[in-house]
């Protein structure tokens, strides 16, 4: 009965132990997004991607500069033009932002937020998961951008 006890408690111990390394080799594997920085620079030039293997056509992605800590360029994926007009967002070369990126290692980072901080508005583009905020069509799902300094209001 001892020994059967002792079994089970050591099962106990490693079962859980053996998922977490199971999960974190996962992670690693997927193309889920491992890190999340905040950068501010200047757009120097916007592009609308066409397909290829990794990205969907029509992305719209943005090179900034980026002065901090040291200067750097930063090419950053922002969303399928038709989402990015469907919220209202607008970006141009030269202006100011700030955007909350995913860093996982591939050639252009992914916008999870984006605040135009020359024409004070802010759009998220993704969870916190790097899940997208449109349908595979290019149709925003993720509701309106809106001014940089709004709260929403909960009513109760």
């Amino acid at each position: 009965m001892r020994g059967t006890l002792n079994r089970l408690l050591v099962l106990a111990f490693l079962l859980p132990v053996a998922l977490g390394l199971g999960a974190v080799e996962a992670a690693a594997n997927s193309d889920v997004p491992t890190s999340l920085r905040t950068v501010e620079g200047v757009v120097i030039a916007i592009e609308t991607l066409t397909a290829s293997s990794r990205v969907e056509p029509g992305m719209t992605a943005v090179r900034l500069r980026v002065d901090d800590p040291e200067p750097e360029e930063i090419d950053v994926l922002l969303a399928p033009e038709a989402a990015l007009r469907q919220t209202g967002f607008e970006i141009e070369p030269g202006d100011r932002v700030r955007a909350s990126i995913f860093l996982s290692g591939a050639d252009r980072a992914e916008a999870h937020k984006v605040l135009n901080v020359s024409r004070n508005t802010m759009v998220r583009l993704r969870t916190l998961r790097g899940v997208p905020l449109w349908d595979r069509a290019g149709q925003w799902q993720g509701g309106p951008s809106r001014p940089a300094g709004h709260r929403h209001r909960r009513s109760g």
